[in-house]
């Protein structure tokens, strides 16, 4: 049977090939990315061609560097499913070469690749009655900390690769923190590296090579499919032990209320 899949970052890189390999398998299919749809034509019409008979496939864009726009991505996407069977939060940007504040004063990175996704999540909570969530890390979190008392990375903290791993270590920790306050027994909430991947996001940070977007893409695919994982950390398709950070109770809970305070204002 296909499922109601959401998949977040789908224009580029490792979101592209995940569109493309979770094509088959989906109705509907509801794609986000930066671009408007036109810019995005060709992808849309390989996505469809290998989307089951009938099958709706839905894009929208909107710009996480607003967090209104993920907010409306919210009132889009309730307004053409009444069910989400996964929902792949892969929408990310590399920390830019200089610190950037958003309009609302939050580092760019950590709101498009922390913030905009628990808005989203949260806000498809109940969509997502016996479904997955799958939010897509980064190895990098591993070497991070997360700093709760400056979450902006406004004391000197600041470097591209810094945002972003301080970005996906929040990311875990909150998939962490899901995974034990998940609304019902069925959902699950998990989290994957991976792998280290060719794309620009990866060489605006890091002068290194990476395996091609279907690499990751398998990966991702692969770890939707599990179940039974409930707040696991895969690194690529193993199960590893996340940042100690992002696995502490007590830590997850400090996230949660900072984010709640961020997010009211």
């Amino acid at each position: 049977m296909p499922s109601s899949i959401v998949l977040t970052g789908a224009t580029t890189g490792i979101g592209r090939a995940t569109a493309l390999a979770l094509a088959h398998r989906a109705s509907p299919l509801i794609l986000h990315g930066l671009e408007p749809a036109d810019e995005v034509a060709d992808l849309l019409r390989a996505v469809r061609a290998g989307m089951p008979a009938g099958a709706e496939l839905f894009y929208f864009a909107a710009d996480f560097g607003d967090l209104d726009e993920a907010e409306r991505l919210v009132h889009d996407i309730r307004g053409v499913t009444e069910r989400v069977d996964l929902l792949v939060n892969n929408a990310a940007r590399p920390g830019p070469p200089t610190h950037t504040l958003t309009g609302t004063g939050n580092e760019i990175t950590f709101q498009t690749n922390y913030l905009a996704p628990v808005v989203l999540t949260t806000g498809l909570l109940d969509r997502v009655e016996a479904g997955r969530i799958v939010n897509v890390a980064s190895a990098t979190h591993l070497s991070a900390s997360l700093h709760l008392d400056d979450l902006t990375l406004a004391r000197g903290r600041y470097s591209p690769a810094a945002a972003y791993a301080h970005s996906k270590l929040a990311l875990v920790t909150y998939s962490c923190w899901l995974a034990a306050h998940r609304p019902s027994p069925s959902v699950e909430v998990v989290s994957v590296h991976p792998g280290v991947i060719a794309t620009g996001l990866l060489h605006a940070m890091f002068s290194v090579g990476g395996d091609r977007p279907e690499h990751a893409a398998d990966n991702i695919v692969y770890v939707a499919g599990r179940h039974g994982d409930n707040g696991t950390y895969y690194d690529e398709r193993r199960p590893e032990p996340p940042n100690p950070e992002a696995a502490e109770p007590a830590t997850q809970d400090r996230l949660h209320a900072a984010t709640l305070d961020i997010l009211a204002v």
